[in-house]
């Protein structure tokens, strides 16, 4: 049986990641969502290699979008055939390390920014995905969510000031649990990925003028398609 797997933030980093190994599996259709469909990156997904009966679907969601996640799901039906979701990775989001400073520093226009992207975004993919995700046997709903956004986090990373980046995440996981709750047949979680070394982290990372360190992607990858 044919598995249909949705992710987001899908031409670079993890999510990029996730679409290739997907890919490598026997008969499973990848619906990648990216911000651009026509920009070289989300072209070079159609590149990637399938295994037999596996195929990429590419469609426009940008997480600030207050109809790309609807519009795609309405996409998938009409043009693609697509009756069902088994699985949703929401992958995308932001970290701007210049909207990072302490409390008495904050902009409320960055932190809006990146609440608008790592939670509202979230729960606009979820509510366009459902009608799909719930056709499927075994609804699987992932938010790639971070160690920041923990009790045990804020203690560890305490002496960076993530405040935006974090709050939004803590307001994702929120939002997770509650799903998990008001809908009984669905699996919905969210997982910390480790500190993986992608573009976006160890541009990041020189800003903020700290070393990177940890996991490639594949082993990101590796360890996440584990649980699903």
């Amino acid at each position: 049986m044919n598995t249909v797997v949705l992710v987001t933030g899908a031409t670079k980093g993890i999510g990029n990641g996730l679409v290739k190994h997907y890919l490598q599996r026997p008969n499973t259709t990848v619906v990648a969502g990216v911000r651009a469909p026509s920009s070289t990156e989300a072209n070079s997904l159609s590149r990637f290699n399938c295994a037999p009966g596996s195929r990429v679907i590419i469609v426009k969601i940008d997480a600030k979008s207050e109809t790309d996640s609807s519009d795609a799901a309405q996409t998938l039906e009409q043009r693609h055939g697509i009756d069902r979701l088994d699985i949703v990775i929401a992958n995308a989001g932001v970290f701007d390390p210049a909207a990072h400073q302490k409390v008495m520093g904050m902009k409320l226009t960055d932190l809006q920014e990146h609440i608008d992207v790592n939670a509202y975004g979230v729960i606009r993919l979820f509510q366009a995905t459902w009608p799909l995700l719930n056709k499927s046997d075994k609804p699987i709903f992932l938010l790639n969510s971070a160690g920041a956004a923990t009790m045990s986090g804020m203690k560890t990373f305490a002496h960076f000031p993530l405040n935006s980046y974090a709050a939004s995440k803590v307001l994702a996981n929120f939002f997770i649990l509650r799903l998990q709750s008001e809908h009984p047949n669905l699996i919905a979680f969210a997982v910390h990925p480790g500190s993986v070394i992608t573009e976006n982290r160890t541009a990041a990372a020189a800003k903020l003028g700290v070393s990177v360190e940890g996991l490639s992607v594949d082993q990101c990858v590796s360890s996440l398609l584990s649980l699903v």
